[in-house]
């Protein structure tokens, strides 16, 4: 009964342990500020196209398009988001 009991309340507590882990891994995948990744594998920065497509980073900077965001994030070795689609 007591061996039963143990091995009870040892998946118990691994399962307990497991879903605690797995929230927090929920939690750490979510986007900060709300704003989304910009896809800056697509572009050959330094060289960005000239199109006009403006995205606020998630630093409050206006950027002409999503690759001069990539591009400066990359210079200046920082890690801005996309806030929002279009002017700040």
């Amino acid at each position: 009964l007591i061996t039963s009991t143990m091995q009870t309340t040892t998946r118990l507590f691994v399962f307990l342990a497991a879903a605690f882990c797995l929230a927090g891994l929920a939690r750490g995948a979510s986007i900060p500020s709300g704003g989304t990744p910009p896809d800056c594998g697509q572009y050959m920065i330094p060289a960005c196209p000239r199109n006009f497509d403006p995205v606020c980073g998630t630093n409050g900077v206006a950027y002409g398009n999503e690759c001069m965001l990539c591009a400066d994030n990359m210079e200046k070795n920082t890690n801005f988001l996309i806030s929002k689609r279009g002017e700040c």
